[in-house]
């Protein structure tokens, strides 16, 4: 199965463990994907946790789900008990440690813009 990935970044493992913290998370905690809801017209794709939180993706960001049209967007399924979503008719996996790695960089890059800009306007 092909995927398309949004990055290469690896994480440091926690001591003892063999997994980082992210792994620690979905594992050690039971962290899964409960629901789907992709948006074509808003170019945005919409995971909801078990635990309440809301991760978001541009569907753009991957080449098959950006060609794909609505009701192939809509044909997807949890996998791994909920740590991944399959598009059978895109041939296209994705993984809530792909999210969760991207969210939290995606936060770090936006706080890191705020503080530049803070810096800029007070000098």
């Amino acid at each position: 199965m092909n995927s398309s990935k949004r990055g290469t970044a690896s994480s440091v493992s926690k001591p003892g463990t063999g997994m980082d913290p992210i792994e620690s998370m979905i594992i050690g905690e039971g962290l899964r994907i409960e629901d789907v809801h992709p948006y074509k017209e808003l170019d945005l794709l919409v995971v909801v946790l078990n635990s309440g939180d809301v991760l978001q993706a541009r569907l753009s960001d991957f080449e098959r789900l950006k060609k794909a049209t609505d009701k192939q967007l809509k044909q997807w399924r949890l996998i791994g008990g909920g740590i991944g979503i399959h598009w059978k008719g895109l041939d296209e996996d994705l993984s809530l440690r792909g999210f969760i790695r991207d969210s939290m960089q995606q936060e770090t890059l936006r706080r890191l813009s705020t503080v530049r800009k803070r810096k800029r306007t007070t000098a």
